[in-house]
């Protein structure tokens, strides 16, 4: 009896709350609080620029007298459009080298270069000797590809060497790039 009376007063209980509530409008809007205290700026970091990607590929494990890179970034618009420069590390050096390159030293070859739809190829040979020259795994560390976005998307790949030259830019030089667009 108990157990009755108790679920017909919860019952009672929570029919008057569902039906106590009034159906009015909601009261006006308050005023406006205090704008917060704003927080301190950040330290700025260095000016990039977008239109410059570097890419770094591990070579240490390719042998023979010629090697394809596959990279995916090679659109046709980039092929068409940007500055593709390419620098190869050797193994136990610092030094970035120019490809195409004659007598890259200290190996004393020369490395031509292909480029084509998503694939960047090197050709390993010894001009003085007219033969081609087998790199073996380890003699090569990396290659790095720097793509230089042309502003104006009419195929003038020159303008931007062009420019990077007049302004006193090595191109030969990786870190000069890399300086010159804040990289």
């Amino acid at each position: 009896m108990k157990t009755k009376k108790l679920k017909h007063l919860f019952l009672a209980f929570i029919t008057l709350l569902a039906l106590g509530c009034s159906d009015g409008e909601d009261g006006a809007i308050g005023p406006q609080g205090e704008q917060g205290v704003a927080g301190s700026n950040g330290t700025n970091g260095q000016d990039g620029n977008a239109n410059v990607r570097s890419l770094t590929y591990d070579l240490s494990a390719v042998s023979g007298t010629f090697y394809d890179q596959s990279i995916p970034e090679f659109t046709q618009e980039v092929i068409d459009n940007d500055a593709i420069l390419g620098y190869l590390k050797l193994n136990g050096s610092s030094r970035l080298y120019p490809i195409p390159n004659t007598n890259l030293t200290p190996l004393g070859i020369d490395v031509r270069t292909f480029i084509e739809l998503e694939k960047y190829s090197m050709d390993f040979y010894n001009r003085n000797a007219s033969t081609t020259f087998s790199v073996t795994a380890g003699q090569l560390d990396e290659l790095r590809i720097v793509i230089i976005a042309s502003t104006n998307r009419s195929g003038e790949q020159q303008d931007i060497l062009s420019k990077l030259k007049t302004e006193g830019v090595d191109i030969n030089d990786y870190y000069a790039v890399m300086k010159y667009f804040n990289k």
